[in-house]
Parts: structure tokens; C-alpha cells; sequence
């Protein structure tokens, strides 16, 4: 069949990628598709893509729907939405809204730092001048000269719990300092507040007008949402977060079932993108003793390795990478791209982001990131925890932020620009880091932690962290549908 479809497209003219006809082979109207490739005489190019099958494929809305299918017929948490197939595909390919790759400037003085913490105050403020709740924003130098009710906004200094169980917050602006007290009986009494976060304060000052009595909070927050609706995509994205190859835990068995389940198993047909979000190998240095940790101890070697174990993913999707802190760029975030002499290493089609990093696939936009400032999360709010990192990711889109604590736990590049900021809304939201996998939705967001490819390593065992590795949550790109595949023994 493979050469009669290549001698009819040859005596028309019509050339074909070598992944192209992989691609139609794998199609179940593979006669209908080949059809409607011919009769486009005037759109098709010179040469068909697999990109370009895609599009053929998806011109038949019966086909769409089988396909949508085909892809939900499953023991899980999905339903199929057939009016969701009817609808016009998308443009497929993955297009990056914003990361922070090729935009650096950042030399590391004093000015550096005042622009950055500048741009993020000046951004989130923003967003709280266009809450209800704080109509009428005022700058704190003049705030203080009022007595009736106020409302300001300001970056966090410094918060502590007083003895009496209540908590002191001294804020600031472009113009003044303030203090603010949060009375634990309040409606925001139990919420942790971060250093350096932006927020809110709607209140009074007390009686000696010393201190501002707050009777809200605000936080920037996302809005409430609709969700993922229909759009007409019938494509998968996959994510594989933490796969940490060179380290002596890393899980061949389970990696060797993923790929045979992506290049024979009818459910992975669907998949067009395969998102990893950081850790992509275990690195060098990274903590004392790793040395007697790992099974590769150069790096490069590490990548190189991690080029052939992606080599038996189908040609049809198409792998988008980004750094962690465990890999081969710098520690401070926003990180760059990986290196072109570590790219090099790869196929060409590979696509390699930032940490974080806005993508556009399909009509929705991801916003991934590796997640390290899940453990300043943890460390600062009574409530969060390595078991749930959801709720971590929760109070960053609370809070507009990724990562607002500067010194603690995640180092923080003094770009110009905060790149840290939520400001796109995303449909998606991933993180990795914590090895664990978790799906949730917050405000009609879907939140995903995307696992990790290593059993339990010494440090987890220390601090009673158990990982929920080899699985694969995914997100059905026309749907919004969420599920995960376990590939663990």
C-alpha cells in the first residue's frame, strides 16, 4: 500500500517527507486523505510535511470525530465531546508567546535589582487597580494623610506573627512605607503572606495612627473562568517533567514501556506534543555526593543520552524542552534555553524554551515551568506540602507569581523585566520539580505536576518524600479532557 500510494503521488507531481508517509500510513482513512491531497492542486505545496498530513487529515469531519474517539475509549476520568470534533482544527505547531531565551540583560548591580522588583510592583498594581474591592487606589504617603477607610497596594518588606497571634506586615510603595495588621481572627487571618509579594490592603488606621488595621487583603489573582471550550483540536499534549537521566535511579523500565506505548498503542495517535518541563538529566555538582549517584558523570554524556532515548518517539509529535535546576544553564530564574552546543546534540525538530515559558499550542496557552519555588511555597505557608504541590501552584496564580520570595530557596535573576509575573492567563498550567503527579483546576485553569522518571533517591528518603513516578498526565487540546497514563511496574 506504502508503494502505491508513492507511485500515484509520484506520477502527480507531489513529494513527501519521508515522516509524511509514516504519518498517512498510520491514518485510518488513509485512501480518503491521499484523495483530498491530490484534488488540492492549488493549495497543496511542493513538498507535504507531516504537518501537512495532519491538516489533510483532519479536513473530514467523520475522521476528526473517530479519531476523538479513539482517543477517549478509556478507563479514566474523560468524556468525549462530539460537538467539540466537529469544529475547525486549529493550526497546529507550537508558537512561544514569551520566555526569557535571547531577552537577558540583567549585569547583577544594585539598578538591576531596583528594575526588577520596579517592574513586578508596577505590573501587579496593575491588576489590583482593576479589583471591586480596591477602587480608589491610593499611594501610601497619601493614604496617611486620610482617616477614613483606605485603600493602597504594596510590595512586602518583611512579615512576623506578633504575640498575640495576629500578623505585622510592613509594606511599600514608590512613595512610603506602612504598617499593616491582619487580626488573626479575621477572614485573612490563617493566609500566609510571603516576602516581596504585591498586595492589597483595604483598612483603617488604628487609634494612636500608627498602624493600618486591615479589614481585607487583595491579591491580584486570575480571573474566574470558563474553562477549556471546544475548539476543534483532536490533538494530545503529553508532559514529561523530571527525567533526570545519568542518575544511577533513573527508571529504564519504565521509560522503555512509555515509548512502546507512544509508537503502538491507539490512545497515543492522538498525541502531537510532548511537553517536559525541566530536570531533563540529573547534572553534575548539583548537591554534595552526587557523584556516588550517578550512572553517567559527564554531562554532556547525559544529554547525548537523552537525545537516544527520545529517538523512538513517533515521528508525528513534536517534543518541546526546558531547563530546571538541574540542568546545564544558570540556577537564577528566568532560565534560558539550553545551549547550542547541548541542542546540537538533538534532533533539529526538538524544540528547546526557557524556564518559565508561555507556549501557544493549538489555540491554547501553556504557561510552563519548572516549579523550583514550590519549596519557598511549602517552607513559608503551614498549609502546603510536597504531597499536594497543586496547592503551591494555587497561591502563584493567587498572587500573580511564580516565585515572589527573592533570597530564600529559588535564586532570582535581576532582569529588567519580571518575568515571573503571571500576566497571560494561561489555559494550562504545568509544573515538575517535586516528583509527583497531580492534576487539579483552579478557576477554570487546568494545573498539572508532571511526575518524574526516578525512584526515590537518598534525599527523598531523608526528608520522607516518596515520589509518584512513570506517569503521563495529558490534556486533550480540543476538549480540555485530562487523564494520566502509569507506565510504573
Amino acid at each position: 500500500m506504502k508503494k502505491s500510494f508513492l507511485n500515484t503521488f509520484g506520477e502527480k507531481g507531489i513529494l513527501l517527507d519521508p515522516s509524511a508517509i509514516e504519518i498517512l500510513m498510520g491514518l485510518r482513512d488513509a485512501e480518503e486523505c491521499a484523495e483530498r491531497i491530490i484534488k488540492d492542486s492549488g493549495n497543496r505545496p511542493l513538498v507535504l510535511t507531516k504537518e501537512d498530513i495532519a491538516r489533510y487529515a483532519c479536513a473530514d469531519p467523520a475522521s476528526v470525530e473517530n479519531s476523538a474517539r479513539r482517543g477517549h475509549d478509556r478507563d479514566t476520568a474523560r468524556t468525549t465531546s462530539v460537538g467539540a470534533s466537529r469544529l475547525p482544527a486549529p493550526t497546529r505547531g507550537v508558537k512561544v508567546l514569551k520566555d526569557i531565551t535571547g531577552n537577558s540583560t540583567c549585569v547583577g548591580n544594585v539598578i538591576d535589582f531596583a528594575k526588577l522588583f520596579k517592574d513586578r510592583y508596577s505590573t501587579l498594581k496593575k491588576m489590583l487597580s482593576k479589583r471591586r474591592e480596591l477602587a480608589g487606589l491610593m499611594p501610601i504617603a497619601r493614604a496617611r494623610k486620610l482617616e477614613r477607610d483606605l485603600r493602597f497596594a504594596g510590595i512586602v518588606n518583611d512579615s512576623r506573627s506578633t504575640k498575640n497571634g495576629h500578623t505585622l506586615i510592613e509594606m511599600e510603595d514608590e512613595t512610603d512605607k506602612i504598617q499593616v495588621l491582619v487580626l488573626k481572627n479575621s477572614i485573612r487571618g490563617n493566609e500566609a503572606i510571603f516576602k516581596d509579594e504585591v498586595l492589597g490592603v483595604v483598612g483603617s488606621f488604628s487609634k494612636d495612627g500608627k498602624i493600618v488595621i486591615a479589614k481585607d487583603i487583595i491579591r491580584p489573582d486570575v480571573p474566574l473562568t470558563s474553562g477549556i471550550t471546544p475548539n476543534g483540536s483532536e490533538s494530545v499534549v503529553a508532559f514529561v517533567s523530571d527525567v533526570h537521566i545519568g542518575s544511577n535511579t533513573f527508571l529504564d523500565k519504565e521509560w522503555s514501556r512509555l515509548v512502546g506505548w507512544l509508537r503502538k498503542d491507539p490512545v497515543a495517535k492522538d498525541i502531537g506534543y510532548i511537553v517536559m518541563p525541566g530536570d531533563l538529566v540529573d547534572g553534575i555538582g548539583i548537591y554534595p555526593g552526587q557523584e556516588d549517584e550517578l550512572r553517567i558523570d559527564d554531562v554532556y554524556a547525559q544529554y547525548a543520552a537523552l537525545s537516544e532515548a527520545i529517538k523512538d518517539f513517533p515521528d508525528w509529535i513534536q517534543v518541546v524542552m526546558m531547563p530546571g535546576n538541574h540542568d546545564a544553564v544558570r540556577l537564577a530564574e528566568p532560565q534560558p534555553a539550553l545551549s547550542n552546543d547541548i541542542t546540537s546534540l538533538f534532533d533539529p525538530a526538538v524544540k528547546f524554551v526557557g524556564n518559565p515559558c508561555y507556549l501557544e499550542i493549538e489555540g491554547r496557552t501553556i504557561l510552563a515551568y519548572h516549579g523550583k519555588s514550590i519549596d519557598d511555597f511549602n517552607s513559608g505557608a503551614r498549609h502546603l506540602n510536597y504531597t499536594n504541590p497543586e496547592e503551591a501552584m494555587k497561591e502563584m496564580l493567587k498572587r500573580r507569581h511564580l516565585a515572589p520570595v527573592y533570597g530564600d530557596k529559588t535564586p532570582l535573576a535581576p532582569e529588567q523585566k519580571d518575568y515571573l509575573v503571571i500576566n497571560i492567563v494561561p489555559d494550562i498550567f504545568v509544573t515538575g520539580h517535586v516528583h509527583v503527579c497531580k492534576l487539579d483546576e483552579y478557576r477554570g485553569i487546568k494545573l498539572i505536576n508532571a511526575s518524574a522518571w526516578q525512584s526515590q533517591t537518598a534525599f527523598q528518603r531523608m526528608h520522607n518524600q516518596m515520589p509518584d513516578p512513570a506517569k503521563v498526565p495529558m490534556v486533550h487540546l480540543g476538549t480540555g479532557d485530562c487523564w494520566v497514563e502509569s507506565f510504573s511496574s
